[in-house]
């Protein structure tokens, strides 16, 4: 079973800041490459993401938009 992290989005407005709390399970690397297809991502750039991170770790959907967005915005030398 996965396990849930709570992650907190916050929205600021005009007039005030609202904090919405999530509720988002955390799934394993494998996992991820598993369904990358389902998540938008080829298993390549999963792969580069998932780079320095070893197969037990888990991470939230949150978490690995970001991992990748990272990846993907690395310049090659």
């Amino acid at each position: 079973m996965a396990d849930v992290n709570k992650d907190v989005i916050t929205k600021e407005t005009a007039t005030s800041t609202i904090k919405t709390t999530v509720n988002e399970e955390k799934f394993s690397v494998e996992e991820y490459m598993e369904n990358a297809k389902a998540l938008g991502y080829t298993k390549i750039v999963l792969a580069g993401a998932f780079s320095n991170c070893s197969k037990e770790e888990k991470f939230t959907k949150i978490e690995v938009d970001k991992m990748v967005k990272n990846f993907l915005g690395k310049k090659v030398k």
